[in-house]
């Protein structure tokens, strides 16, 4: 049985490791190469149940949903974002979303937007 502790310190390794791909400078090139290297690091990750990259224009490039359903989370995902963003201006115009974390009482999704890509991870939340 995992503790709290432990929960926590894994979210942050699978932070630290997303995180690592956010640190090149803006607007570098996307390859499929960087897609496929970042889609299997994070779905070797323990108790992830869902990835979706999306590329630039909300598009999912990959995933591991069926396409229609990639789609329509895609563009869920992307409206939330629209409108985090859009908040976040009126409090501060300097500021940038760097992750969107929602929880609930089974799992936890996190967004995460660059300046190609926007990947999202739906985990199994511990009990």
């Amino acid at each position: 049985m995992t503790t709290k502790k432990t929960r926590l310190q894994n979210f942050d390794r699978l932070l630290i490791w997303i995180n690592m791909f956010k640190t090149p400078p803006a607007k570098p090139p996307r390859t499929i190469r960087y897609v496929e290297e970042a889609f299997r690091h994070i779905q070797e990750k323990k108790n992830i149940r869902d990835i979706v990259v999306i590329n630039e224009l909300g598009h999912p490039v990959k995933s591991t949903m069926e396409f229609e359903n990639s789609v329509k989370f895609a563009g869920l995902f992307q409206e939330l974002r629209g409108r985090m963003e859009r908040g976040m201006d009126k409090i501060d115009p300097t500021d940038e979303l760097r992750m969107l974390r929602v929880r609930t009482k089974c799992h936890e999704i996190l967004l995460v937007p660059d300046s190609k890509i926007t990947v999202i991870v739906v985990q199994n939340a511990d009990k």
